[in-house]
């Protein structure tokens, strides 16, 4: 019996040296930590500045790695701090320091959240336009989260696994920036973290309830779980900061709009601007805030319990209040303005608009007019039934474009555009504008207010919004050119 050979083939034909896919889980998560260098004590650091997080840019790494057949994305958040020249040097905290302890003992970063943030200079998605939970909750400038990239992760094995992977990592690699999982629906924002920094390992539970405990609705409720959660006896008074949060999300129904009125309207009055289109078709305000904070209140100085309350919002020592607007607002004036640029790209000609311009007949020439101008002359019609009054008007008309505008809107027009026309002007350019102005090498390429090139910026503008679209100011045109044309072939001064 003791010399029986034993079959153990089998045995030793299995290699115990393979790696497995759990171990080259860890080792590639370690791997990941080491490209992103978040071993502890690399420099030191400043603390952060007030609501700094909120207002900061946001830098995004991303990695994907999978665990059996289950992929996961591994995400760096890291707050770009700006440089404060008149920073005092007292402030900064040495290498030794963790930033993570130091960062939650911030009290600057109180309800940071309220603030809104910018958006991340990497990724796309729509979560990384606004600032994260964790940086939130806990006010942290830099952490890694590692998440599903599909289905959630509601398994409890699986998430107990998945933090074993975690700590192995974070053990191995010397990271002192903490690592979270997220688990349960990505709705719910469940983070289970890490933190370790030398000796000290942090974690970071967060329990999901359904319904609020009675206890925890109130402060004298939610003191005792805090005192009940350091395992000592503590008798000295505890620093908490209370806000009060209220939302109004639902507002009239009603939209601003002006008087679409132009100075040239029968009931304009004195009126001598162009009024555009202004306003809006519904609020643009989608949701106002106000906040009512006590900062850094002792326990032992305010009551808050179910009976009794001391606070009282119209007592809370700072207010504030924010606004949230509509991602893309139906305004009026932009509308127009953007439709008016949109005519810069036309590939449509005046003829097409009007196919007498191409076809018109010349008009009669001028007494004592050169006969030679006869050859390069245009064959766009003339205006002299627009402007009867205008100085050297022939008497017999020609062709008159129809378009969208009657003769009195386009004859009013006009004389907004040329006061000079009339015995009496309406709408005259104030001296500034007609005399010549000084040379600024420094001043905007733009054209004087008022002056005739912004008239009719204005005109167009108004004609394409509320008179008719391109049509309307192809009219307007042609019939501003034939202007211009006749009276720099008079030579007769140009108003503005």
């Amino acid at each position: 019996m003791l010399n029986e050979e034993v079959d153990d083939s089998e045995f030793f034909q299995q290699d115990f040296t393979t790696a497995s896919d759990w171990e080259l889980f860890n080792a590639r998560l370690e791997e990941i930590f080491h490209e992103w260098k978040l071993s502890f004590g690399q420099s030191a650091f400043r603390k952060l500045a007030h609501h700094e997080l909120a207002s900061c840019r946001w830098t995004v790494a991303r990695e994907t790695i999978k665990f059996a057949d289950v992929e996961l994305h591994v995400v760096h958040y890291r707050a770009v701090l700006l440089e404060q020249p008149d920073a005092d040097p007292t402030e900064q905290v040495p290498a030794s320091s963790c930033q993570t302890f130091v960062d939650l003992m911030a009290l600057e970063n109180d309800y940071c959240a309220a603030y809104g943030a910018q958006r991340a200079s990497v990724g796309e998605d729509t979560d990384e336009l606004k600032l994260h939970p964790l940086a939130q909750w806990y006010g942290l400038r830099e952490f890694v989260i590692v998440t599903p990239a599909k289905k959630s992760i509601a398994n409890e094995s699986q998430i107990r696994i998945l933090m074993s992977s975690v700590h192995i990592a974070v053990s191995e690699s010397s990271c002192d920036v903490p690592v979270f999982v997220q688990a349960m629906d990505k709705v719910q924002h469940v983070y289970l973290g890490v933190c370790e920094s030398g000796p000290v390992r942090m974690s970071f539970d967060i329990v999901h309830l359904h319904l609020t405990p009675p206890t925890c609705k109130y402060l004298s409720g939610l003191l005792e779980v805090f005192k009940g959660k350091i395992g000592v006896a503590y008798v000295d008074p505890v620093a908490v900061s209370v806000r009060f949060t209220y939302a109004l999300t639902r507002f009239l129904t009603g939209g601003f709009v002006s008087d679409k009125s132009v100075p040239f309207a029968p009931d304009s009055g004195s009126s001598d601007r162009v009024s555009l289109p202004f306003g809006v078709s519904v609020d643009p305000v989608a949701e106002l805030i106000v906040h009512c904070t006590w900062p850094q209140v002792a326990d032992n100085v305010v009551v808050d319990s179910q009976t009794y309350s001391d606070f009282d919002p119209l007592t809370a020592p700072l207010w504030s209040l924010r606004a949230q607007f509509e991602d893309t607002p139906v305004c009026y004036l932009a509308d127009c303005l953007q439709e008016y640029l949109q005519i810069s790209d036309s590939r449509r000609a005046l003829t097409e608009y009007f196919s007498e311009l191409a076809f018109g007949a010349n008009p009669p020439p001028i007494e004592g007019a050169n006969p030679l101008d006869l050859l390069t002359e245009s064959k766009i019609p003339r205006l002299s039934s627009v402007l009867p009054a205008r100085i050297g008007a022939p008497k017999t008309a020609p062709p008159k474009l129809e378009g969208p505008l009657s003769d009195d809107q386009l004859k009013d027009m006009l004389y907004y555009l040329f006061p000079d026309a009339q015995k009496e002007p309406r709408w005259p350019y104030a001296p500034s504008v007609t005399a010549p102005g000084e040379f600024d090498p420094l001043r905007i390429k733009s054209a004087n207010a008022d002056s005739l090139v912004h008239r009719l910026a204005a005109l167009l503008a108004l004609c394409n919004a509320c008179f008719g679209g391109k049509r309307t100011v192809a009219q307007l045109w042609a019939e501003f050119a034939q202007e211009m044309r006749y009276r720099v072939e008079r030579c007769i001064p140009i108003p503005g």
